[in-house]
């Protein structure tokens, strides 16, 4: 079953993100993320949207009433010198747990995006607008680039899936099942080669999830030809 159909996917995301999925589920989410593009999309949806930007901001010092509301409430009163009251044991705690956060999910970000360096490769679009999303690769071809000219989302019961149609000819291929066309996905290894110039770039519209066919079934409204 694909797990980009199953309505905890974005559930899933997060506890990969905070690090709290493990074992079996944790395997089978990272297998997704190399085979299914729309999982892949998500969770660099989730990255951009909510990685964590520490700054001083984020430094809170409670004050008096917290504390004493804190001994009541805990029976700390009966301690002699309770370890609560040692400030600087707190701080340090809080500072090393949001930096743990910081490093996790910064390795998850890097892990995934991969490398910066983008050419433009394909202008998608239609006779009225030519250049509504912009497709751009990365060198080692692994990681494909799509940015819209303006927010593109797909309906609630729809998918875009965006497809790879050789220069030298044959059926439409399927690279990714997308929720809107503004995103960074994966490119399939057995499609990279055939992703050069002369091949043509398209998106259909299909039902959530994607084609249940392997070929288009929805309306293709954009096209694009890749120039290298």
């Amino acid at each position: 079953m694909r797990l980009a159909r199953q309505r905890q996917l974005d559930a899933l995301c997060g506890e990969y993100l905070v690090g709290t999925l493990h074992g079996r589920p944790r395997r089978r989410f990272e297998r997704a993320l190399r085979q299914e593009p729309l999982v892949a999309a998500r969770l660099a949806y989730w990255q951009r949207t909510y990685t964590p930007r520490p700054s001083d901001k984020m430094r809170v010092q409670p004050g008096p009433e917290t504390w004493r509301r804190l001994e009541t409430e805990l029976g700390l009163v009966r301690y002699k010198r309770p370890w609560w009251r040692r400030v600087g044991l707190w701080r340090l705690w809080a500072t090393a747990a949001t930096a743990a956060l910081v490093v996790v999910i910064g390795i998850q970000v890097q892990r995934f995006e991969g490398p910066r360096q983008l050419v433009e490769i394909a202008r998608l679009g239609t006779k009225e607008q030519p250049a509504a999303v912009i497709a751009s690769i990365s060198g080692d071809r692994e990681f494909l680039q799509l940015s819209a000219a303006r927010p593109i989302e797909a309906g609630p019961t729809q998918s875009y899936e965006l497809w790879l149609i050789p220069n030298e000819g044959g059926a439409p291929v399927s690279l990714a099942v997308l929720g809107q066309l503004d995103a960074r996905l994966i490119v399939p290894a057995k499609h990279r080669g055939r992703l050069r110039a002369g091949a043509t770039l398209a998106v259909s519209v299909e039902p959530a999830g994607g084609s249940p066919t392997g070929a288009p079934t929805g309306p293709v409204i954009l096209t694009g030809t890749v120039e290298s």
